[in-house]
């Protein structure tokens, strides 16, 4: 999880003075290289110390090494970004024209950024564990379980069998699952160890199930306890948003990835798979409807 991200999390799950520091860094984000530590003390009813200690509990020595991170982090949005808010892409004034361009943008965007950050030995790893897998499960909670019914699909067409789990019976699920299994966990956040899934890797450890994660870039819990992840885009928040455009896009394009590589470890013969039963699908569809018009 970026350091962003993190920040925010801090104005939902802290209630002392670390909740108002992160809403005034949040809100003051673009300007924060310039503004001194005694304002940002005054404005937040802390100190000096408050500030330090604030640095200290996100891993890095003080406020100062704190805010270099954070001033590079944004630095780098901004370099290799475009001014649309991934958050706010659109106002209530904007026309169609405008709301489509702007849509276009963030998720081309988002697209470039996930390739980017994509580790092709990583990637190599994951899809030869779906290609040995006897049994495969998506973990996540909505909208994240939606999409991965999109790679079901997609799997279901080369005769693999993939399942979605459902919210509420991921721990049933987690707990049936064995060395020869893989799961595939989905979490933007992937830090709540209190949430499904991430509530139930320890388990599936234990049980020697092969793991592969879906989850933004950073310090994480599921970056600390999986070895084979693949990036999600992480540049929205986490609460303030219209909606998960960028992060829904990143994903999907993640499990394209993860299909198309699976596809391409013996080509030809996927190929003739899916047009055989392409075909005999159509077909199908044909009589059917000729019965209907009789």
């Amino acid at each position: 999880m970026k350091l962003l991200q993190r920040i925010e999390e801090y104005t939902v799950n802290q209630n002392d003075s670390k909740r108002l520091i992160s809403e005034f860094i949040l809100d003051h984000k673009n300007d924060i290289y310039r503004i001194s530590m005694e304002r940002i003390a005054e404005e937040t009813f802390s100190s000096k110390s408050a500030l330090v200690r604030f640095g200290k509990s996100l891993g890095f020595n003080g406020w100062k090494d704190f805010t270099l991170d954070l001033i590079e982090e944004i630095r780098y949005e901004k370099v290799h970004y475009s001014d649309i808010n991934p958050n706010i892409p659109f106002e209530n004034n904007d026309s169609y024209a405008n709301i489509i361009h702007k849509i276009a943008t963030i998720q081309v965007e988002s697209i470039q950024d996930t390739a980017d950050q994509i580790d092709v030995k990583i990637l190599d790893k994951a899809v030869n564990m779906l290609l040995d897998a006897r049994r495969i499960v998506i973990l996540g909670v909505s909208p994240n379980n939606l999409i991965g019914e999109i790679f079901r699909r997609k799997m279901g067409a080369l005769g693999k069998s993939v399942e979605v789990i459902s919210s509420g019976e991921i721990g049933m699920t987690a707990h049936s699952l064995t060395k020869n299994d893989v799961a595939l966990l989905i979490s933007y956040s992937g830090n709540d160890v209190s949430r499904e899934p991430m509530t139930f890797i320890p388990k599936m450890k234990e049980n020697g199930v092969k793991l592969i994660g879906l989850t933004s870039d950073g310090g994480n819990y599921m970056h600390k306890e999986i070895d084979t992840i693949l990036t999600i885009s992480s540049r929205e928040r986490l609460y303030k948003k219209i909606s998960n455009f960028s992060t829904e896009e990143s994903i999907l394009f993640i499990l394209n990835v993860l299909y198309a590589g699976y596809f391409s470890k013996d080509y030809v013969k996927n190929y003739n798979y899916k047009v055989k039963n392409s075909i005999l699908l159509e077909e199908t569809r044909r009589v059917k409807q000729t019965e209907l018009m009789e």
